[in-house]
């Protein structure tokens, strides 16, 4: 039976008011990384055939990962938010064999090792790690994989150089490298140190993929908006000048066309649960 978290992740409630616009124009991910976990989960000499990618938002990582799986798993989704589980199920309907479940990523509603794969898109920050890490050793077959996987600005140059310092200045506690977290505020999130560091996980590993994407100025607008850092700002600093300011930056680094070329670095961390 699942483990009761004392501790409730708060991050994942900033999403309750997003949930609607969140999937427009979000970033995505390579599919390169999207095969490389399908691969690595078609390969497992496990018998448990059931994926389950944790704060699965809206859907959008968990029905491109069923597309590469073509039907060889088990699919599900959880995610605590109710709204973003209602936009998964209306925007997924019956294009795929996906489940969605309301459920925490503290408190997997899964028997003991019933789990093949487990993942996380974009998401893992948000969690309360120790318990998170508790229950996916508890629902994963022995030699399981977890998979987490985060997309990256990279921004040592042009535009997403000036986002990070505008960030830094209008959100409360952001600095560059640091994620919104559980307790509703931002701080460093290294899976790859906190899973080394676990005796219940071996095989930790990173990849890195760059990779290029084209915003115009309306759908970064778009994006940034669906982001908790901009909500955060907004509540902090007032709507009207956050708005100005992400409108000032765009309108510098856009070309003649209004469309603004950036590059993410998507970094994949997985593990194995070891034999007990």
């Amino acid at each position: 039976m699942p483990t009761q978290a004392s501790t409730k992740s708060a991050g994942w409630k900033h999403y309750q008011t997003l949930g609607e616009h969140y999937d427009n124009e979000r970033p995505g991910y390579p599919i390169s990384a999207i095969h490389e976990i399908a691969s690595r989960s078609l390969s497992l000499s496990h018998g448990s055939r059931r994926i389950v990618d944790v704060g699965c938002g809206t859907g959008i990582f968990t029905r491109m990962l069923a597309d590469a799986l073509d039907g060889s798993f088990e699919v599900l989704g959880l995610e605590p938010s109710s709204i973003m589980i209602e936009r998964a199920i209306e925007v997924t309907k019956t294009s795929r064999p996906i489940q969605f479940i309301q459920s925490p990523a503290e408190q997997l509603p899964f028997g003991d090792q019933t789990v093949g794969v487990i993942t996380a898109a974009g998401a893992a920050q948000l969690f309360d790690r120790t318990h998170f890490y508790a229950e996916a050793h508890r629902v994963l077959v022995d030699t399981g994989l977890l998979a987490i996987l985060q997309n990256k600005r990279r921004h040592e140059t042009g535009f997403f150089q000036s986002f990070e310092l505008f960030l830094e200045e209008f959100v409360p506690g952001y600095r560059t490298g640091t994620y919104a977290d559980a307790r509703g505020g931002h701080s460093v999130a290294n899976f790859d140190d906190e899973l080394a560091s676990d005796n219940r996980f071996s095989k930790v590993m990173i990849q890195r993929w760059d990779w290029p994407r084209t915003f115009t100025t309306q759908s970064f607008e778009t994006f940034a908006l669906s982001t908790i850092q901009l909500k955060m700002a907004r509540a902090a600093r007032g709507n009207e000048l956050i708005i100005n300011e992400l409108r000032s930056i765009l309108s510098r680094h856009c070309d003649a066309s209004g469309t603004i070329d950036v590059t993410y670095s998507a970094e994949l961390t997985t593990a194995v649960r070891i034999v007990q």
